[in-house]
């Protein structure tokens, strides 16, 4: 998901964008989380996997 930032891009004019967030984060506690996607680790193991099968066949 893109970054608040970059939401005008998506909606194609920084004033809707702008209308939209105050909307949805008005009262809300907004967290930042950099880092790994905890939900993406096991398709991250496997690709991971996948990956060094192909490499390996290829050398």
């Amino acid at each position: 998901m893109p970054a608040p930032d970059d939401w005008a891009g998506g909606f194609g004019d920084a004033t809707v964008a702008a209308a939209m967030l105050d909307r949805l984060l008005h009262r809300a506690a907004v967290a930042g989380i950099d880092g790994p996607s905890y939900r993406l680790r096991n398709h991250q193991t496997k690709a991971d996997t996948i990956r060094a099968g192909v490499n390996s066949r290829a050398s």
